[in-house]
């Protein structure tokens, strides 16, 4: 059934291609796409994926994701990695979610704070079929972006499972520019971080 219908998306995609109207392609894109392995998908609504600039050399990152599989005993993602919109930026990912959200928008998180996606994807956890993962990648660069005045940027999310399946998610950002600045010299990565953080953020007020 999966290679019949991977073939008619792929022939209704040329067809397209060459101008003729298919109502039904994008219903048979979302049908193909339950037969992948595993799956990956951004969140929405007020969990968003977003970008803050804190400062002339500190920028925030907070990617919301969705993981799941239809293996039978489950799959381990093996790697990943995000492609940021600016090239220059080297993100560390080992931070908390109250580490780079502003306190007055945690709450758009609330029920995703003690999610065990960064689990899943940096210490090998088994992603179960029927179970799904959702959860947030916080982390931030030493490098500022662009003064462009932009509200949204993209990025690229790529994962890697135990079985060499691979899936590419395209991830949209919504860029705020923080009222007050901080340092990075104060936020302690999570593995070394000590249990009392006390949920605290310098970047309390922040503009779109």
């Amino acid at each position: 059934m999966k290679r019949i219908l991977g073939a008619s998306y792929k022939r209704g995609v040329e067809l397209a291609a060459a101008g003729c109207p298919l109502d039904y392609l994008d219903a048979m894109r979302d049908s193909a796409a339950t037969f992948e392995p595993f799956w990956a998908e951004q969140l929405a609504g007020y969990a968003e994926s977003c970008v803050y600039v804190l400062g002339p050399s500190l920028t925030g990152f907070v990617i919301g994701l969705r993981l799941g599989t239809h293996i039978r005993g489950g799959t381990e993602i093996s790697k990943w990695n995000f492609v940021p919109p600016w090239p220059e930026h080297r993100v560390d990912w080992d931070y908390e979610p109250v580490d780079v959200i502003p306190r007055l928008a945690l709450g758009g998180y609330r029920d995703l704070l003690d999610s065990w996606l960064p689990q899943v994807l940096n210490d090998h956890f088994l992603l179960k079929r029927g179970r799904p993962v959702a959860g947030l990648l916080c982390g931030f660069s030493n490098q500022s972006i662009p003064e462009s005045g932009e509200r949204h940027a993209s990025g690229k999310v790529r994962l890697v499972d135990d079985k060499q399946n691979v899936v590419s998610l395209r991830i949209d950002l919504r860029i705020y520019r923080a009222a007050a600045t901080r340092s990075r010299k104060n936020l302690q990565p999570r593995r070394t971080a000590l249990l009392d953080k006390g949920g605290q953020s310098e970047a309390d007020e922040f503009d779109v």
